[in-house]
């Protein structure tokens, strides 16, 4: 009989080797070794690692993130947000309510805003006065206006920006005359902090008249975007007053203009670029909803050591110089409702839109905000019902300004444009993050929000606290892997089974 193959036997002793890991591995094997230590180090890692620095961030945190809460499937929000959509889209306000600071004196019509230091400025306005108006920024707000030193003539739809600690009031228009060519200048007090007087600057008198412009700080100097001239037409123009060694500002000079005609628009700067945002485009005040991209030229970054590659700039700004505008471009992302009037800001790269008057001339409450990204406005601009204006205190031609963590619209009309709307609206800018969230990988859970030094201490010794018990713990573990016989026998023993 042919027993080739038939199975063998088992010789004497010749047992099989052990299987791990659903029989993957030898258990004796370098394989099963490998990832033993590799289970061991997570765990070390863990342990002493991020245990104990969660431990420090659930003593002074509001929240603490535990495991990766990559998709939430529940959300509890505190009730601080005000009913707003749990969690709080990016960008979102707390809803808007009416401010605790006295009324702006003067209607605050038509004026310009700017924040030098500590204190706020509402410059002329009123359709062409002398008067400016200054309140303290504080950590609860804004104080009660006062009268501020007068501007050396009447001005209206200014433009104006603090830079260089110098505040710049640009252009403007009188009862009389559309637009002109003055640059005012104010210097704040190094006791007082405040700006006694207002000079005159004929060394920065624009090269044609202006009001209505758009004027932001960039890093070497302040430059001036559209407005309409004297006849009160909307401009294409862009200059730029560069910021000199002597830490005055050199005569105005011209970049790339606009593709389109801007006035009464807001800009600021995101990154390299310039965004323009809001106002009108034509002489009728017809309200356009098209964003204006400018790009700027900027340095290549110098290859240091052993490190990644020398960052390259746009090929399209050629030999630009640095700091000037080599593309205008009009942004996908149009404003959903075109208006006139809208108060328009800037926060944290972020551009905000809230009422104004829509091209029918009802009046619109919605409040707009979106977030440019390095390749610009890809994404919609968002909204939110909670976020609308008061209908009982809609603004037409307010000015927009973040405060601290307040977003704050001064001055402006009722829709009526019966009667002016001098009191503030303010709304919290950082609606806070949900106190539990329930995901696949994850979760978080309140925390004991404990703040300043005595916060820190405390987390401290938390943090060392958690990682000394797991410091004994691991020991412990180490001592029983070694002798796992002895601490088999002796389990057995504690829970009344005999050895095998």
């Amino acid at each position: 009989m042919n027993t080739t193959n038939a199975p063998r036997a088992l010789e004497s002793g010749n047992v099989p080797p052990k299987r791990v890991l659903f029989g993957l591995l030898d258990a004796s094997g370098w394989g099963w070794a490998g990832v033993r230590a590799i289970l061991w180090t997570l765990v070390i890692i863990m342990m002493l690692g991020y245990i104990p620095d969660r431990a420090y961030y659930l003593t002074v945190s509001p929240t603490v993130e535990l495991g990766l809460n990559g998709l939430s499937l529940v959300n509890i929000c505190p009730a601080e947000n005000e009913g707003l959509p749990c969690p709080a889209p990016n960008g979102a306000l707390l809803p808007w309510k009416s401010g605790t600071t006295t009324d702006l004196p003067g209607g605050g019509v038509g004026g310009g805003l700017v924040q030098a230091g500590a204190h706020l400025y509402y410059l002329g306005g009123g359709g062409g006065t002398t008067g400016t108006a200054v309140a303290e920024v504080g950590p609860d707000g804004l104080s009660t206006w006062s009268a501020g030193a007068p501007l050396p003539a009447p001005r209206t739809d200014v433009a104006a920006a603090f830079f260089a600690g110098k505040a710049y009031v640009v252009g403007g228009a009188t009862l009389d005359v559309k637009a002109t060519t003055s640059v005012y200048v104010g210097t704040p007090d190094a006791t007082t902090g405040l700006i006694a007087t207002w000079t005159p600057s004929t060394m920065l008198d624009l090269p044609s008249a202006r009001s209505g412009a758009a004027l932001v700080a960039v890093s070497d100097g302040l430059i001036l975007i559209g407005g309409r001239d004297a006849n009160g037409v909307a401009q294409t123009s862009v200059w730029k007053a560069a910021l000199q060694s002597s830490g005055d500002l050199a005569a105005w000079v011209p970049l790339m203009e606009l593709p389109a005609a801007r006035a009464d628009a807001a800009a600021a700067l995101v990154g390299d670029a310039l965004y323009v945002w809001g106002g009108s485009e034509a002489e009728a005040a017809v309200a356009t909803n098209v964003v204006l991209r400018g790009d700027l030229a900027v340095a290549h970054s110098p290859a240091t050591g052993h490190g990644a590659p020398a960052a390259t700039p746009d090929p399209a700004q050629g030999e630009t110089p640095i700091g000037e505008i080599y593309r205008w471009t009009a942004e996908g992302a149009l404003l959903p409702s075109p208006r006139v009037g809208a108060a328009l800001w800037s926060a944290n790269g972020t551009l905000y839109v809230a009422g104004g008057v829509a091209a029918d001339g009802s009046a619109v409450t919605s409040t707009y905000w979106i977030a440019p990204t390095a390749a610009g406005l890809t994404g919609e601009w968002a909204t939110i019902a909670q976020d609308d204006l008061p209908v009982d205190n809609a603004r037409i031609g307010a000015h927009g300004i973040v405060l601290g963590g307040h977003a704050v619209l001064i001055g402006g009309t009722t829709p009526s444009a019966l009667a002016t709307a001098n009191s503030t609206l303010i709304a919290g800018t950082s609606p806070k993050a949900p106190v539990f969230r329930l995901g696949l990988f994850g979760l978080t859970v309140p925390g004991l929000a404990i703040q300043g030094e005595v916060g820190q201490q405390l987390g401290y010794l938390s943090a060392a606290g958690a990682w000394t018990l797991n410091f004994v713990l691991l020991l412990a573990a180490a001592v029983v892997y070694a002798q796992r016989e002895r601490a088999a026998a002796w389990l057995r023993a504690k829970l009344g089974r005999k050895d095998p």
